[in-house]
């Protein structure tokens, strides 16, 4: 057997490694959740400033109190908005489409939105450094706007330009400055919060409005969201402990820092807490309520981690169980990969391989086999079974170094979690012996069919001599009784007539001579009747058509029964061999109608063509029973089988209960037989 390092512990736990497939298609499936949120949130923040510069422009002056705080956004705080929204939403549009066209209109509209936050900064730091009066005479200009908002399109246009671009330690500028983005939105946010007026106007001679600071934050989380595989995104999203756990502690902390500041704050205002004691409270309250924190997810996260060591001790056990019985097994088990290639292979299949674990791990199938066919063939039936989803059992015959080996081979689809295919699962048994031991006995069945043919042609032969010697027999005994007893009763009849006239004249003489003259006829009838079912001299004479008309006429006066021929116009010509077969055959079916049908009218059908002659002997009676018709003891149904049979042809016998049968005999003409064109 071939060596190879280790146990098989390695190929589990490769098995393990790409089971974590499934949790990187979920992590995949949130990262899409997180882009599609981020596109939703820059929808939103458009729709805002379209509503904005059109309630800016369109709105009458009573309706501008009621909605004062959607009007102290600017007109072009609205824009700024616009512009970061409309290349934020391209941008992840453009994630799955990698339109070279579309990102450069995402970068024509991150450079509009940089020379925006420029130009009002510049605006606005030119009334805060006073250079611009701002007087009753001299009012603000539109266009001038909180320098905070221009430092925040600044940073968000540097984001957007920068989404992608990644330093040489694999960190992404732009998520540091999506924080910052966030952190700069939340000065005005927080002064609101408390009523702290140095943080909403920032030495500025105006506010930066409240709906300005909420959709500047928003943005700069949106900005995180449309790229969730990026590294600091990456810690939250992923199913790892730390991102649990962050993703955990995160918004409690934050809830409830809040919650205690807001409530200090007011216990502040209302006099129940002196500003003296405000910082050491703030302190006491805030470490509680961290350490409660830290402390209930610690217990969680060692929980978790208790779970998954019992988990990972059950997988133990259970790879070792696997371990045993795949090393004890002498059948090959192998595991693919969606991609073709081994992952998992026992001893067994490595043996029958000729190769090391080293040798086989991660090879195509090509790789493994000799011949590429046998290989193409393989991997069909891999590809197969994955996009059925179903179970298959397969034979292959392989070249392997040990030989031509004959498999019989299970291959299962590998499920994930998520009831995705990962690959292929294969048992395979070597079949070899009893495919030898299945080709023998079809060998030798060929054979015995072969001699059964053979056997049965030499019957047919001699059965058909048989039947010669027996139609030569009959056609003597025919002429005999022709020649001799034929000769002999006419003149015993001419002699009769002499004695009729020297007998006595009384009744009791004339009596004898009407019966001895009735015996003389009965007595030529009969020979007659023998010498033409012997062999009739109609058929040798006048041929087939003949022969059958006289046929129909006896059995009319012998039985009764109506009979109807219908004959082809021209000369029946198949040969005499064949003539008297259909002629004899004739006579059996008419035979089992006089002796079972019943019947009240035969009608006898002839037909011929250039390739088949045909004879249909239909009746009115009482049908022949299945029984009788399947039955190989029915002598006369056998035998017209047999005559067919020898001739190459067919019978078909057809019957309804109480209706009659039909019995049609087709036999092909063989060129020698083949009639004169008409």
């Amino acid at each position: 057997m071939p060596k190879r390092n280790g146990s098989l512990h390695p190929s589990f736990a490769e098995l393990q490694k790409n089971s974590s497939v499934e949790h990187f298609a979920a992590s995949q499936s949130n990262y899409s959740s997180m882009v599609t949120l981020a596109m939703g949130l820059s929808m939103a923040v458009i729709l805002f400033g379209i509503v904005v510069a059109l309630a800016g422009t369109f709105l009458e002056a009573e309706y501008r109190k009621l909605l004062a705080e959607l009007l102290a956004v600017k007109g072009v705080t609205a824009a700024g908005f616009v512009l970061g929204g409309g290349a934020l939403y391209l941008r992840c549009v453009n994630v799955s489409m990698h339109s070279a066209r579309l990102g450069l209109l995402v970068n024509l509209l991150a450079l509009l939105l940089l020379v925006l936050g420029g130009a009002t900064l510049v605006h606005g730091g030119l009334y805060w450094l006073g250079w611009l009066p701002v007087d009753a005479a001299h009012p603000i200009s539109p266009l001038a706007i909180p320098p905070l908002l221009s430092v925040g399109f600044l940073l968000m246009a540097a984001i957007l330009l920068l989404h992608d671009w990644r330093l040489l330690g694999g960190y992404y500028p732009s998520e540091y400055l999506c924080f910052g983005l966030v952190g700069l939105s939340a000065i005005p946010l927080v002064g609101y919060l408390y009523g702290v007026s140095q943080f909403i106007y920032l030495d500025f001679y105006l506010p930066v409005p409240l709906l300005s600071a909420m959709v500047l934050a928003l943005l700069g989380a949106a900005l995180l969201m449309a790229r969730p595989g990026h590294p600091v995104m990456a810690v939250i999203m992923r199913i790892a402990p730390g991102g649990q756990m962050l993703r955990r502690l995160l918004p409690q902390t934050l809830f409830l820092l809040l919650a205690f500041s807001l409530l200090l704050n007011w216990g502040l205002a209302n006099g129940w807490i002196t500003s003296e004691l405000l910082l050491p409270t703030l302190t006491l309250v805030n470490g509680a309520i961290i350490l409660f924190i830290f402390w209930s997810s610690a217990g969680k996260l060692d929980s978790e981690y208790g779970e998954r060591t019992r988990n990972a001790q059950k997988l133990a056990e259970t790879s070792a169980l696997l371990n045993a019985v795949s090393e004890s097994t002498s059948d090959p088990i192998f595991v693919k990969n969606r991609q073709g290639l081994m992952i998992f292979a026992n001893p067994a299949t490595l043996q029958k391989l000729g190769k090391t674990w080293d040798e086989a791990m991660y090879r195509s199938s090509r790789e493994l086999y000799s011949l590429a066919d046998e290989a193409d063939r393989i991997d069909r039936d891999d590809r197969r079974v994955m996009a059925s989803g179903k179970p298959e059992k397969l034979e292959q015959t392989l070249h392997l170094p040990e030989g031509v080996i004959t498999f019989q081979t299970a291959k299962v689809p590998w499920f994930g979690k998520d009831g995705s295919v990962q690959g292929v699962i294969g048992i395979s048994t070597d079949i070899t012996e009893r495919k030898l031991a299945e080709d023998v006995l079809r060998q030798r069945e060929s054979q015995l069919e072969k001699t059964v043919i053979q056997r049965t042609a030499l019957l047919r032969e001699l059965t058909n001599h048989l039947e010669t010697v027996r139609e030569e027999e009959k056609r003597a005994i025919a002429r005999e009784l022709h020649d001799n007893m034929g000769a002999a009763l006419t003149a015993l009849s001419m002699h009769l007539e002499g004695v009729y006239q020297v007998l006595p004249a009384d009744d009791k003489w004339r009596d004898r001579k009407t019966r001895m003259q009735g015996l003389m006829k009965s007595l030529v009838a009969t020979t007659r009747r023998i010498q033409t079912e012997l062999r009739p001299n109609t058929l040798d004479l006048f041929g087939l058509k003949a022969a059958i008309s006289e046929q129909l006429e006896e059995l009319h006066e012998r039985t009764g029964i109506a009979c109807h021929a219908s004959l082809p116009d021209e000369e029946v010509a198949v040969g005499h061999e064949m003539e008297i077969a259909i002629y004899r055959m004739l006579q059996e079916a008419l035979n089992n109608v006089t002796k079972h049908a019943k019947a009240s009218k035969v009608d006898v059908i002839l037909d011929i063509d250039e390739d088949h002659v045909a004879l249909t002997v239909r009746d009115d009676g009482v049908g022949i029973p299945e029984d009788r018709r399947d039955n190989h003891k029915t002598y006369g149904l056998r035998g017209l089988r047999e005559r067919a049979t020898y001739f190459g042809g067919k019978v078909d016998i057809r019957s309804t209960p109480g209706k009659g049968a039909l019995i049609t005999i087709s036999l092909p003409i063989r060129p020698e037989m083949a009639p004169p064109a008409v």
